[in-house]
Parts: structure tokens; sequence; C-alpha cells
């Protein structure tokens, strides 16, 4: 009777750490995450036209709505769109991406770009989210290096 009430004791224990685990990973799976499509990390291009592309999981990406006033406007929440920085890094969170300064904003929802006539040499790319006021999302960057070659 003892023994049988350690096997129960330890199936139960054992059933809700692989309940624990289960919920676990699906939240891991539920996680946000943006990222490159094209160009690979550490890529050689030798042509004078680099197409870049970007992607996004578990976060939606729209374009900022027309009208929208980036001074007084309150952001949608959990919706934002792409932004391109050329030898920049990572912004830190909430911070408001600059226009220009080495930032190319895609505030029509777009994907995709073109890197253009680049004098050889690296560059690091950088994709971060931005809100409807190009405030930065926690998480939601990633950093790429490339090299352009003659």
């Amino acid at each position: 009777m003892r023994f049988d009430s350690l096997r129960t004791i330890a199936a139960t224990g054992l059933a809700i750490v692989m309940l624990a685990a289960g919920a676990a990973g699906a939240a891991a799976r539920e996680e946000a995450r943006v990222f490159f499509v094209s160009p690979a990390d550490g890529s050689q291009h030798a042509d004078d036209v680099v197409s870049i592309e970007f992607g996004a999981e578990n976060y939606p990406i729209s374009a900022i709505p027309e009208g929208f006033d980036q001074e007084t406007g309150t952001p949608r929440d959990g919706v934002g769109h792409y932004h391109l920085g050329y030898n920049t890094g990572c912004l830190p969170v909430g911070k408001i991406i600059p226009q220009g300064e080495g930032w190319q904003h895609f505030g029509d929802g777009s994907s995709t770009t073109t890197l253009e006539n680049a004098p050889a040499g690296t560059y690091e790319l950088t994709v971060q989210i931005g809100d409807d006021q190009h405030r930065t999302q926690e998480g939601l960057c990633a950093t790429i290096s490339i090299e352009v070659t003659d």
C-alpha cells in the first residue's frame, strides 16, 4: 500500500513538471521577435545592390494610420512598423527612433528595401520595430553584419 502511494505521488509530480514544461514551451513559441529574412548575417555582396527584407513573428506590422499625429496621438498597443539602421545598433527600449541619422523608416508597413551603390566595406544593419510614434519596443531589435566588396 505504501509503495502504491509513493508511485502515485511520483506520477503526479511528473505530470505537474510535464505540464509546466509544456506551458513554458508554448509561451516561448509565442514570444515576439524581429529578424532579417535577407541578407544573411556575415554575407558578402559583390553587387552594387543588396536586397534587404525583414520579418516579425507574433507581432503585427502595420502602416501608421493616415492622419495620425505623432506629437499628440496615442499609439496603437502591440502594433508597429520596421526601422532599418545603418551602423547604428539597437536603441534602448522606449526611445524614439530618429528621422535620418542613419535610420530608414517604414511607416507604410513595408518590409523590403535595397542598399544601392554602397562603397566597399563592412556594414552593420539593424532592424528595430517602433510603434506609431516610432518608439522602440522591448525585445524587437536584431542586428547583422554584411560586407560589400568591389
